[in-house]
């Protein structure tokens, strides 16, 4: 008996001797790992200025400063979408090809078409002039509403050649001999929106161009063309932007969501638009599906 009391007795202090050891061992890989399994802590860099814009590019960080140097009456938003946009250079200097994938489709003073570009899918609208598919099917949705609401529309220009655009601003040089002038109301060819087969001239009850907007076409087309996927493409607010003087007559494709975004956003200059939500989207915004219309 005493022998079992005995070995009872050296487990119990043997186990007294262990446990803390037990104990360590437990609680030293416990938090080991926690060490392996805590995530590393990660420090987002704050951003602020130019760089705390969402449409940002690093690579134009120079561009960016030397804009701002010579429009410090510009605001930051500003100084990264026009440089984004290019409108940093003269018109007409750094010209790229127009990148006909894109999609929306910008033809500039800065982005130009080849000479045999043709859009595939080019139909007669009523007036006989030719636009692409959509285009014209936009075009006569727009063309019925006109009607119902007592207008009376007509495309007196749509899609133009290469080689008809050339003719054509090279006899506005010759009448007016002053290329600085003539830039302000016509493109150079590959440089005219009427070769993507996506741009019409409307003409109103008045039969003038440069009386369009003082015609209750005029007025219509202004309020309601962009239920259709149109939008005036060459607007007063956005000649510096453009080069173009005022027409209210140049209705250009885009597609009923990206006319519908630029009316309730304000924005006037298709350039912003596609640097602000189709090259980049708002962090903030839930991203919307890539249009191709325009």
């Amino acid at each position: 008996m005493k022998t079992k009391y005995l070995t009872f007795g050296c487990v119990i202090v043997g186990c007294l001797l262990v446990s803390p050891f037990l104990v360590h061992n437990y609680l030293a890989q416990q938090e080991a790992a926690q060490e392996v399994v805590a995530p590393p802590q990660v420090v987002e860099e704050v951003k602020t200025g130019l760089a705390a814009i969402y449409y940002y590019e690093e690579d134009k960080a120079d561009r960016y400063t030397a804009y701002q140097e010579l429009h410090p009456e510009l605001a930051d938003e500003d100084i990264v979408w026009q440089v984004n946009a290019g409108l940093d250079a003269p018109f007409y200097e750094n010209i790229q090809p127009a990148d006909t994938t894109a999609p929306c489709l910008i033809v500039n003073k800065y982005y130009a078409l080849s000479a045999d570009y043709v859009p595939e899918d080019l139909v007669a609208l009523p007036s006989g002039k030719k636009a692409t598919r959509e285009t014209a099917e936009a075009y006569a949705a727009m063309d019925a509403a006109a009607k119902e609401a007592g207008c009376k529309l007509y495309a007196t220009s749509a899609y133009r050649t290469y080689e008809y655009q050339n003719t054509l601003y090279n006899n506005y040089l010759k009448r007016d001999g002053d290329v600085a002038l003539v830039d302000t109301y016509s493109a150079r060819p590959g440089h005219s929106e009427h070769q993507t087969g996506m741009a019409i001239d409307l003409l109103g009850s008045f039969g003038v161009l440069r009386d369009f907007k003082d015609t209750p076409e005029g007025a219509w087309v202004k309020e309601n063309c962009y239920k259709y996927g149109f939008i005036i493409r060459y607007q007063a607010d956005n000649e510096n932007y453009t080069g173009y003087q005022d027409e209210p007559w140049h209705i250009r494709y885009v597609g009923v969501e990206i006319a519908t975004a630029m009316r309730e956003l304000g924005i006037t200059t298709l350039e912003e638009y596609v640097v602000k939500y189709i090259d980049h989207q708002p962090p903030t915004v839930e991203a919307t599906a890539e249009s191709t219309d325009c």
